[in-house]
């Protein structure tokens, strides 16, 4: 997930992003993937570069 830390299923409050964030995580749990797959659901968090600022330990 592409998310930053703390806010995997996206914004406080974006309801929306929420559920479509379930829905593809329970959709990808119902496939068939080898053991220690790393599935991209394909979300990306783009209000600013918080998650960025994370991965370089800066926030």
């Amino acid at each position: 997930m592409g998310h930053p830390f703390g806010l995997t299923l996206g914004a406080v409050g974006d309801d929306a992003t929420h559920r479509r964030v379930l829905d593809a995580t329970f959709r990808a749990a119902l496939e068939d993937h080898p053991a220690g797959s790393v599935v991209d659901l394909g979300f990306r968090w783009d209000l600013d570069d918080l998650r960025e600022r994370q991965l370089r330990k800066e926030a």
